[in-house]
């Protein structure tokens, strides 16, 4: 939320206001206050008795200022986290000063909520860690399971380098943040019994707790994670065990066909051609997959003006892996938008002259205009130098001629190159 330090010279900031802003804003409105006016604070600061009065004097850039601000921050919980901005002030009376009320300030039950998230934010600073330090014995950096991402991701951060693990399981059972509960349940598997872990929603967690768990490996075979399938075929096999075999019991789902194509051989690809035809776009683009790590791409190519986006995405990359040679028609207008992205990237990978092609044909398409456009600009800046094989003779005329296509600053220089 954005204040406008105008509003806070001109006394129209509700204190409510004040509650709803960011530890980034924090930050942002100290700094704006300071770099861009000078206040005329009153001498007697007992007369500040409003939140927004004690904030700008509290910002000033005059530091007897900021440091008779420090005791009026403290009996306002809504500018709390300004006494940890200042507690990391470069005037070394206020910090000091600021650092010694934070302390009695912060062991306050409510200080947690308000402090936590700007002390996270502010720990990369010059002191940062020195004020973390500072507060942990005195603040509960596990009272909360419900700040921001980022403020979450540092909380467990601090606790994972207290090896507090007691402080990290009840925040694991208790947040929400993906990456703090992923960082946290990585942390957590090493000291506890992997197989709540199992069920993780997260595929590093699942894969590590298998590594842990190397008797549950067959059981995670058809799992939808690449990293944990990839886990349990080779725990299968250090058992003596065939994974490819139990894929092919049960081939006809996307994983399975996906898990044939990892644990299997080329003597497979004749059972899974036929899911190149099957009516769920999924394992179409299943079969692609596993047909291309056999090699398999005459078989593929077909399908590469499917009706389904996902589908044409796995046969570029088996065509471009292949070496296919250029196919504009792929750029016509007739096929749908997916089908001219993945004709555009197949031509973009091949020689500079065909990609340039391949741009100037889409600068009039309404769904690629923008992507063609942005790659003449990297043509023309760093394709074009680096340059050493003329324009063949066959494809100079046709380039002159699409070249009016281009906007007249990157015309110039692609008709200098021709020439």
């Amino acid at each position: 939320m954005r204040i406008s330090v105008y509003d806070l010279f001109d006394d129209v900031v509700p204190e409510s206001r004040l509650w709803e802003l960011t530890p980034g804003a924090w930050v942002a409105l100290d700094e704006s206050i300071r770099s861009g006016h000078y206040l005329q604070a009153p001498r007697d600061v007992t007369l500040m008795r409003r939140p927004v009065h004690v904030l700008l004097m509290a910002c000033s850039s005059r530091g007897e200022f900021r440091e008779r601000a420090i005791p009026q921050l403290a009996r306002h919980p809504v500018l709390w986290p300004l006494l940890v901005v200042r507690a990391l002030d470069w005037a070394g009376p206020v910090r000091d000063y600021a650092r010694h009320i934070l302390v009695n300030v912060a062991t306050r039950p409510e200080a947690a909520r308000r402090m936590i998230p700007i002390a996270m934010r502010l720990r990369g600073r010059i002191g940062g860690p020195g004020l973390l330090d500072l507060l942990r014995p005195v603040i509960a950096f596990d009272a909360h399971a419900d700040f921001d991402g980022p403020t979450m991701r540092l909380v467990v951060e601090e606790l994972i380098r207290r090896d507090d693990v007691e402080a990290v399981r009840g925040l694991h059972e208790r947040m929400t943040a993906p990456g703090a509960l992923l960082r946290a349940a990585m942390y957590l598997i090493e000291r506890s019994d992997p197989e709540p872990f199992l069920r993780s929603p997260f595929a590093q967690v699942r894969a590590r707790a298998l590594v842990l768990a190397p008797h549950r490996g067959g059981e995670f075979l058809g799992d939808r994670s690449k990293i944990v399938r990839l886990t349990a075929q080779g725990l299968v096999r250090r058992a003596g065990g065939d994974p490819a075999s139990w894929y092919r019991t049960r081939l006809g789902s996307a994983v399975s066909i996906l898990g044939l194509g990892e644990s299997g051989g080329p003597a497979d690809a004749d059972r899974v051609v036929p899911f190149l035809r099957d009516r769920r776009a999924r394992v179409r683009a299943a079969a692609v997959v596993a047909l291309r790590v056999w090699g398999r791409h005459d078989d593929v190519a077909p399908l590469v003006r499917d009706p389904s986006a996902r589908v044409v995405r796995q046969v570029a990359k088996s065509l471009r892996a292949a070496g296919a040679p250029p196919d504009f028609g792929l750029l016509d207008r007739a096929n749908p938008p997916h089908v001219r992205r993945a004709g555009h990237r197949l031509l973009v990978a091949a020689d500079p002259w065909t990609r340039l092609k391949a741009d100037l044909l889409l600068l009039d398409d309404p769904d690629l205009a923008d992507v063609a456009s942005t790659d003449l600009r990297v043509w023309c800046d760093q394709v074009l130098v680096a340059l050493y094989r003329p324009c063949p003779e066959a494809l100079r005329e046709e380039l002159a001629g699409l070249l009016p296509k281009a906007p007249q600053e990157l015309r110039a220089r692609a008709e200098w190159v021709l020439r």
